[in-house]
């Protein structure tokens, strides 16, 4: 079930709603980074999970690939069409699992609500301070000790990185419209450190565009 109403006037939503369907169909080329944050994201079994930016509910499918006896799971976005085409990988759990239409930055669930935060391709769409709202969404809705797990859009390494972020950035020149957001980050885990949590595994996944996964803890 869906609840509550999301912000609106938000560019990123838009775009992102009326392509829940081309999103759909490019999910497998994300295959490997999803399957490599279900297994940061361990150990599952018994655990509350919140699903931060679910999208048409890669990342969740994923959880429940690898572990489907999670607690409960709650696939959040903005995007009702997302939402919409996320609701089916999430029946495995029944009534374990719900989604909820809500900002990132404003979730409407309760101080420590879950003890694993995924938060699937999102950050390096947002500028720094709506990256740093959402982690510390984030950091709240984890019980102390709880598990960030994430994805974005990440690049090689050194020169190489810098070329293909260069590339990425002139790709945004030639095709306005067709492609929103900051771009591909240069390393995540600086920026979720800066944001209160303690680093403990990333990887760089290269593919059709790279990914780099990573997870981490609330201090207790």
């Amino acid at each position: 079930m869906t609840e509550a109403p999301a912000p609106g006037g938000d560019r990123l939503v838009a775009f992102f709603d009326r392509r829940a369907g081309a999103y759909d169909r490019q999910l497998w080329l994300e295959g490997p980074a999803l399957r490599a944050v279900a297994e940061l994201a361990e150990p599952l079994v018994g655990v509350r999970v919140v699903d931060l930016a679910t999208g048409t509910g890669g990342v969740a499918a994923a959880l429940i690939a690898r572990e489907p006896r999670i607690a409960s799971l709650v696939a959040v976005d903005a995007a009702p069409h997302m939402l919409e085409r996320a609701a089916p990988r999430l029946a495995p759990l029944g009534a374990r699992a719900r989604t909820l239409l809500a900002d990132a930055r404003a979730v409407p669930l309760a101080d420590g609500a879950a003890d694993v935060v995924t938060i699937g391709y999102l950050l390096h769409l947002l500028e720094p301070g709506a990256r740093m709202a959402v982690l510390a969404e984030a950091r709240r809705l984890l019980r102390p000790g709880g598990r960030l797990a994430a994805v974005v859009h990440g690049s090689p390494r050194g020169f190489h990185g810098r070329v293909y972020r260069a590339g990425w950035h002139g790709l945004t020149r030639i095709l306005p419209g067709a492609i929103v957001g900051e771009g591909p980050m240069a390393d995540l885990a600086p920026v979720v450190a800066g944001a209160g949590f303690e680093v403990d595994a990333t990887w760089r996944i290269p593919g059709v565009y790279w990914s780099q996964v990573l997870s981490a803890r609330r201090p207790s």
